[in-house]
């Protein structure tokens, strides 16, 4: 049995300088990029508002865009969009339109929102948008989308199946995944793409520009972040005989290297064991000591599989996690807002995701605490 007093304290320690520098500089980058994005101006969920349309010099329509299942003919520019993927719905508010539906979001709040999308669409004017049903087996509602008279769905990171697509787009222009199932590129990319597909392109670029900018300060104000090598994974649940890692296209991943981090020299060992569109692949516990890593990150469902993970006598005795070189992230909401993030959910997490990352590099063994 795992003993649970051996877990690490739960207590994140006070913000360092190199926080709020980061939350200063990301609050006041990010308010000048929301007024760029002329977000108390922006296209309700009512879809009667057509102030953003009037005032945007780079929207031309229509607009093609390119992507796995085809092309998406745009002909004007959207005003009642859905969103039938993680990421997407903060883009398309950030850009100053409010969807009018959008999956549940995990970590979100008992209304299935995230607190920053929240906040923008409060900060738009706008009316949440209708969470979409999905049934048991996954399989989307389609009479509910329908319902919603959408001029534009997108689902840039999402599994959109052939068939789901063709009904999709003959309710409106849909926008699929680029490359492969849940891998919609980069959050640079997907901002510019929906920004493209809102006619709001020197909007979205300017937001990417401002939380670059941010990252680029929190990699700035932490040089011990720098080419430390990291592997991004799963905490353990009872019985598991393999880790979990996340791949180098993997949004979590990404964001990490941006901030000076380095995936594991492993990487290419990991892919190579992956089957199917997975984004993650399987280590088997008896091979954790091959893979290189200076830190471990990862995230849990609940606390007990941080405790289960910490006390597995194969898992704390590889490096990052014997070092302390670890953190683990247990808070839903935090959890989401790094494993899919966005120009709206960046600057939301830094604030507590630094710090943790300081304290895994510093070998102090980090676990976040679920906001209240």
């Amino acid at each position: 049995m795992s003993d649970p007093t051996a877990a690490p304290t739960a207590t994140p320690a006070p913000a360092p300088r190199r926080t709020r520098v980061w939350t200063r500089a990301a609050g006041l980058a990010f308010a000048a990029a929301l007024v760029l994005t002329g977000c108390g101006s922006g296209t309700s969920g009512s879809g009667t508002d057509d102030k953003t349309s009037a005032a945007n010099p780079s929207g031309a329509f229509p607009v093609s865009i390119e992507h796995a299942h085809g092309i998406a003919t745009i002909p004007e520019k959207p005003k009642r969009v859905v969103t039938v993927s993680w990421m997407n719905q903060d883009v398309v508010a950030a850009l100053g339109t409010v969807p009018v539906g959008v999956d549940k979001q995990w970590g979100g709040d008992k209304d299935g929102y995230h607190p920053w999308f929240r906040d923008q669409v409060e900060k738009l004017g706008g009316e949440l948008p209708e969470v979409l049903n999905y049934g048991d087996s996954g399989e989307m509602d389609f009479e509910q989308i329908l319902s919603l008279d959408p001029d534009l769905i997108i689902g840039l990171y999402s599994g959109i199946s052939d068939v789901d697509y063709k009904r999709l787009s003959e309710i409106a222009p849909t926008l699929a995944y680029t490359k492969k199932p849940f891998d919609g590129g980069t959050w640079q990319d997907m901002t510019r793409t929906i920004g493209k597909a809102l006619g709001e392109t020197e909007k979205a670029e300017s937001l990417v520009t401002e939380v670059e900018g941010g990252l680029a300060t929190v990699a700035k104000e932490n040089p011990e972040f720098q080419g430390k090598t990291f592997a991004y994974g799963m905490a353990l649940a009872p019985g598991a005989t393999e880790a979990s890692l996340y791949l180098d296209y993997d949004p979590r991943v990404r964001l990490l290297t941006e901030i000076g981090f380095e995936n594991t020299p492993s990487m290419k060992a990991i892919a190579s064991a992956v089957q199917g569109a997975n984004w993650y692949g399987g280590v088997s516990m008896e091979k954790l000591d091959s893979i290189e890593a200076d830190v471990y990150v990862g995230w849990a469902n609940n606390p007990k599989e941080v405790t289960h993970s910490l006390n597995d006598p194969v898992f704390k005795r590889w490096a990052p996690i014997q070092d302390k070189n670890y953190a683990f992230l247990q808070d839903p909401t935090l959890s989401m807002a790094t494993s899919a993030p966005t120009v709206l959910s960046i600057p939301w997490a830094m604030e507590r995701y630094v710090p943790l990352l300081a304290d895994a590099v510093a070998g102090k063994g980090a676990v976040d605490t679920p906001a209240s």
